[in-house]
């Protein structure tokens, strides 16, 4: 523990800059640096920059336990007949790169029954609405090429997640009270979110002109989707997280069901996960431009969560 974690957990007590002045200090960091230098310690404390940079780096493991479920889906690409037993994989080996790294979240953080839900339709979704509605036949292989790009940018991922956070907590020292610290965090998190948005359109862009064709905006706006609500849930957010991710599934669920239905009134199925991930991708966006700048979502586990 140290001065600046110290003032993430005042803030997340309901202690602002406004009380800390009624106490006599410049603002909530000032209070925890006085807190800090009353406590009595036996041993040194790593400062939060250090601690932080040292958890937001990405080892040679995590790199390649993030890059096997991508390489698992381009697999699945090459051998047809061999996608079931890949698709397995693939859902294992993801559960395997979400436990550790910059995407970890605490357990039952995650919503894992709403992100593979949203995976689910991402894949067979639009072929199948396609078929329910008698507009065409349903193509298993159609959406594999773009959830192969999508797969991929787990590792995007996670870098510009564990590049977020060390910038946030690096934040914290330099800042000269809360509202200070917000300003200079919230441009990050647009980064991170662009710098997402940039390298997902590259992977699914490539990934079209390798396949011929493949669909763009709905993976798109579903992993930036997924990202905003990882972010969420890592920073101690989960339940917005969670609402935010199974609207989206509910609302996919409620497409297939109108494409079944007499007169067939669903929209296209990539229409349909670009509108409603797109609109759930802004939604959650904004609750993080609000809960993200907040210095209580920058506090450092403790050691040894990794």
């Amino acid at each position: 523990m140290d001065a600046w974690e110290i003032a993430a957990g005042l803030e997340a007590y309901g202690v602002n800059d406004g009380e800390a002045r009624r106490l006599r200090h410049r603002d909530v960091f000032g209070l925890a640096e006085e807190l800090y230098a009353r406590v009595p310690r036996a041993v040194r404390v790593a400062a939060v920059g250090e601690r932080g940079a040292a958890r937001a780096r990405l080892g040679g493991r995590a790199v390649a336990a993030h890059l096997l479920p991508g390489a698992g889906c381009v697999l699945a690409a090459g051998l047809p007949a061999a996608a079931a037993p890949v698709a397995a994989l693939v859902a294992v080996a993801l559960w395997a790169a979400l436990r550790g790294g910059p995407l970890r979240a605490a357990p039952g953080a995650g919503a894992a029954l709403w992100t593979y839900g949203l995976l689910g339709f991402a894949l067979y979704g639009p072929q199948a609405v396609t078929a329910l509605a008698g507009r065409g036949r349903f193509d298993p292989g159609a959406g594999t090429a773009s959830f192969a790009a999508l797969a991929l940018s787990l590792a995007p991922a996670a870098a510009l997640a564990g590049w977020f956070a060390a910038a946030a907590r690096a934040q914290l020292a330099p800042s000269h009270g809360l509202a200070d610290f917000a300003d200079a965090v919230r441009p990050r998190l647009a980064a991170a979110l662009a710098g997402y948005a940039a390298a997902l359109g590259a992977l699914l862009l490539t990934a079209a002109a390798m396949a011929g064709s493949a669909p763009l905006a709905g993976p798109a706006a579903l992993g930036v989707l997924l990202f905003t609500a990882r972010l969420l849930a890592v920073h101690g957010h989960p339940g917005p997280a969670a609402a935010g991710l199974a609207a989206a599934c509910a609302a996919e669920a409620l497409t297939l069901l109108l494409a079944a239905a007499p007169g067939h009134l669903a929209p296209p199925g990539g229409t349909a996960e670009a509108a409603v991930c797109g609109a759930a991708a802004l939604v959650l966006a904004a609750q993080a431009f609000r809960l993200l700048a907040r210095a209580a979502a920058h506090r450092l586990p403790p050691a040894g969560r990794h």
